[in-house]
């Protein structure tokens, strides 16, 4: 897709193989100002961990190196488009665009 030059967009990570799911909401100046992430643990800047499931959101404490364990989060990482609703949702992200179901490719082909 090209670059519309808009000052956010949102970058998604899907790998099977690793049990993980990513949405991002990235700000060209600042960075990432918003996430989701599935299936990796986090430490905080304090020490402390949460756990697989995490949400980083933009503090000018911290900027986006603190997260929290989210409760409006319920569907897994095997469900991409389902973890997408709720993630707009939450972010009030009103997104008008057909996300379908991901394919996964398990070779690369020569």
């Amino acid at each position: 897709m090209p670059d519309a030059g808009y000052p956010l967009f949102v970058n998604a990570r899907w790998n099977p193989k690793a049990a993980t799911l990513s949405y991002t909401l990235i700000h060209r100046g600042v960075g990432r100002i918003y996430a989701l992430d599935l299936g990796a643990e986090h430490q905080n800047p304090d020490g402390s961990f949460v756990g697989e499931k995490h949400k980083h959101h933009w503090t000018e404490a911290f900027r986006d190196k603190q997260a929290y364990v989210p409760t409006d989060i319920t569907a897994s990482w095997t469900q991409p488009s389902d973890v997408w609703e709720q993630f707009c949702a939450e972010a009030k992200i009103a997104h008008h665009g057909e996300m379908r179901d991901l394919n996964v490719q398990e070779e690369l082909l020569p």
